[in-house]
């Protein structure tokens, strides 16, 4: 074990817990996490509302200043809580660091933390939804309120858990998005030898082709061709051509960009996807459109 490994293992061994107030922690010197810091801590507070903390906040105490070396989405979503009213939420259970160890020590702590905290894999959370789902009496809306989530979230990776195995495991290395996955079950139908073949010539294809796919295959599965293998390489020599739109730019309120946000984050949608979806609805409840 090398000076620095020993250092690291002394720092975890001589730290105490105990509970800290939240408005005397800063989390300027220390914390790696300068990009999209703020991301997702909505959802991160109602978790911890439900389920409580899992895993406390490291800090150093450097005479009378505290300072976050781990856990800085996590004292944001107290943050946050304390904000809406919780009095609960005013002091974050926190490891204390004794001594006081090297910069370098310290961004190796808070560095190590956001690289082994991952998201968990869409699969992942596909399985997690189904299995709830079910044993909840197939209630979307018991699901949503267990996670946090909305209900258009749960029905989202509902349609999910019926694809193929290996239309799955493209999803997990993430060679398809959710909305890929979608995508290619709603084309095929309940065949998923075609499932897998759409799938696996999707993965080679760039966001605007995929996106081209979709809506050629939509048209094909609405008249009830059978997609064959043939077909599917029809499909997709088809999404490949080039293909002229035109683009309006529409100014929107501070309002309608939050909602829009919040709908991209809970259908996996890209803006544009559902400002289109939204525009086609309307159209054609007034009669302008049909697909």
């Amino acid at each position: 074990m090398t000076e620095k490994d020993k250092k690291s293992v002394d720092i975890q061994t001589s730290s105490k817990w105990q509970d800290l107030p939240i408005g005397k922690i800063s989390t300027e010197k220390w914390n790696v996490r300068t990009l999209d810091k703020g991301k997702g801590i909505e959802e991160l507070a109602e978790s911890i509302l439900k389920h409580d903390l899992l895993q406390p906040i490291v800090v150093l105490k450097e005479n009378d200043k505290l300072e976050l070396v781990i856990g800085q989405r996590r004292l944001l979503a107290f943050r946050e809580l304390k904000k809406r009213g919780y009095s609960k939420f005013n002091n974050i259970p926190s490891r204390v660091l004794s001594g006081k160890p090297d910069e370098e020590t310290l961004k190796i702590l808070s560095l190590s933390e956001n690289i082994q905290r991952t998201e968990l894999n869409r699969v992942d959370i596909v399985e997690v939804i189904s299995y709830l789902y079910n044993k909840h009496n197939k209630s979307a809306k018991t699901v949503a309120k267990i996670l946090g989530k909305s209900v258009p979230y749960v029905y989202d990776h509902l349609k999910i858990q019926d694809a193929p195995q290996e239309v799955k495991q493209m999803l997990s290395k993430k060679e398809l998005t959710k909305e890929d996955v979608k995508r290619v079950m709603e084309i095929a139908g309940d065949n998923k030898d075609t499932m897998i073949s759409l799938a696996k010539e999707m993965k080679k294809l760039n966001p605007y082709e995929r996106k081209r796919l979709a809506e050629i295959g939509k048209i094909e599965a609405k008249e009830k061709t059978q997609i064959t293998e043939a077909k599917v390489k029809e499909l997709v020599t088809k999404s490949k051509k080039p293909h002229i739109e035109e683009r309006i730019v529409v100014p929107l309120t501070i309002e309608l960009m939050k909602a829009l946000d919040s709908a991209v984050k809970d259908i996996g949608l890209t803006r544009e996807e559902i400002a289109r979806k939204a525009l086609e609805e309307w159209l054609g409840n007034k009669g302008y459109y049909k697909e």
